[in-house]
This record gives C-alpha cells, sequence and structure tokens, in this order.
C-alpha cells in the first residue's frame, strides 16, 4: 500500500468504527476507530522478492490497538469470515507468545483448518502493522 492510500484511509477515520470484538452486549458503533492494522497477503517469488496479491485493513479503537501493542492479550484473527477472539495471556492454557494470530478457517465458517500465521506488531518489517506508525504520526 502507498502512502497515498494510507492517507486516504487515515482521512476516512471519522467514519469507521473497530471491527474486533468488544464483548457481548455491545454496540459496534460505540468504538470509533483510531487506526487501521495493514496486513499485506501474498506468497514470497523467491529468497529477495515477495508479491503481495492484496491487502486486509482492518479499523481498529484505541483500546484495541493498546492492546495488540502489549503482552497481555492476543487476538484471533479469520482470514475467511473475520470472526475475532481475544485471549487473556495470564488465565490462557495455552502460552500465547504472538500478539495476533491469523487463521485461514475457524469453526465459524469452515470444517477445514486452512493454516495458522503469527506476527508480532511492528516487530517484523513487511507484516502486519499500524498504518499511523508506518507513517511516523501517532493516533489519538
Amino acid at each position: 500500500m502507498n502512502e497515498t492510500d494510507q492517507i486516504r484511509l487515515l482521512a476516512d477515520l471519522d467514519d469507521e468504527h473497530c471491527e474486533l470484538n468488544h464483548g457481548p452486549n455491545t454496540n459496534p458503533g460505540d468504538n470509533p476507530a483510531t487506526d487501521y492494522i495493514i496486513l499485506p497477503i501474498g506468497y514470497q517469488e523467491n529468497s529477495i522478492q515477495s508479491v503481495t496479491a492484496r491487502e486486509l485493513v482492518i479499523p481498529v479503537c484505541f483500546d484495541c490497538a493498546q492492546a495488540l501493542l502489549h503482552d497481555e492479550w492476543t487476538l484471533l484473527y479469520c482470514f475467511e469470515c473475520s470472526y475475532n477472539h481475544w485471549v487473556y495471556r495470564p488465565l490462557a492454557r495455552n502460552n500465547y507468545r504472538h500478539h495476533i494470530l491469523w487463521l485461514r478457517g475457524c469453526p465459524d465458517c469452515s470444517n477445514e483448518f486452512g493454516g495458522l500465521y503469527f506476527n508480532d506488531l511492528q516487530s517484523v518489517p513487511g507484516t502486519a502493522e499500524f498504518v499511523s506508525s508506518h507513517l511516523g504520526i501517532r493516533a489519538a
């Protein structure tokens, strides 16, 4: 995604709401978005060149962005249906080390599990990142 597209996304933030799960009995309109997570989706052509076929753009609110930057929460997010679920690491049965686990197929949308991908925001260039941090500005 080029810088012009990223600036356009940030200009449209006034009309966006967080797409992540905030628990039962919550209204999605109650959580205005303050930033976007951008995940390039593609393939590695060779050891040097990677090809981004498309980008997954997820609007997030300030609280979700903060949760993704700290080590208490892990987000499970399905590519196929956008299902997402937060896991509180201190109480989890498994030892989660990453901020986001990307699922290809989940029990809600498929009976076939297609894979698991993970990353930590801002730790590996070229993986998922916040638009505002990529442009060098701070979201309010």
